[in-house]
């Protein structure tokens, strides 16, 4: 969630005023709050508009996918721990592009990384060798603790819990499993009954149908 740091200070700083108004003491004169310096400055935007994205957005992408606040932000750059707006304005990013920016955003070391990699090998697959998906299943593996020594890597965290669901429902022969209230473990048709939010449960079925082998579909 990008915070915007002079807005989330005013209302603090309206707040305390509120308190102190409510009891015999006098408001104190609480100093403007200023975001820290920082060496970096935004490159000038020349692209859409937050008005023209969002119409964008509205004609060509489902609703589902939803918006933060009355005015959304439109950001379009990103350094380190701050986010910049259209207009150039620093945001201090308190969400981390949900949970998935864990060093910054642009890190340089991280930037060096993905430009060397993708000028030798952009993508291959696991059906071929290649050291780099072995060292990391390595390294995760020293991290566990016990006997837990193998890895198997996923796209999201829906499909680890998918896995997670089906390897311990077929290890142990039973289908049921416990949920905490609350909780949210995915999207997934599987994961969303264990997870506690109305908001992102859907009353749908799961249709499976087998064409025979010899079947020939017609192409679209």
């Amino acid at each position: 969630m990008a915070l915007s740091i002079g807005r989330h200070c005013a209302r603090s700083r309206s707040l305390l005023r509120r308190l102190y108004s409510s009891s015999a003491d006098a408001a104190p004169d609480l100093p403007a709050l200023q975001m820290p310096a920082f060496d970096h400055v935004p490159r000038p935007y020349a692209g859409p508009s937050a008005e023209e994205v969002l119409e964008q957005r509205r004609k060509f992408m489902n609703p589902a996918m939803f918006l933060y606040y009355k005015k959304p932000l439109n950001i379009v750059e990103g350094k380190m721990q701050y986010l910049y707006d259209e207009s150039g304005k620093r945001y201090l990013d308190a969400f981390a592009g949900i949970v998935t920016v864990s060093v910054g955003h642009c890190h340089p070391e991280v930037v060096q990384a993905v430009i060397k990699q993708t000028e030798l090998l952009q993508h291959t697959t696991t059906i071929y060798l290649h050291h780099a998906v072995a060292d990391y299943a390595e390294a995760l593996a020293a991290k566990m603790p016990g006997n837990l020594k193998v890895v198997f890597f996923v796209n999201s965290g829906s499909e680890a819990n998918d896995m997670a669901m089906l390897m311990a429902r077929l290890y142990t022969k039973s289908y049921d499993i416990v949920a905490l209230r609350n909780a949210y473990h995915g999207m997934s048709p599987s994961t969303m009954g264990l997870t506690a939010h109305s908001t992102w449960k859907y009353n749908s079925r799961e249709f499976k149908k087998r064409a025979p082998p010899s079947q020939r579909w017609r192409r679209w």
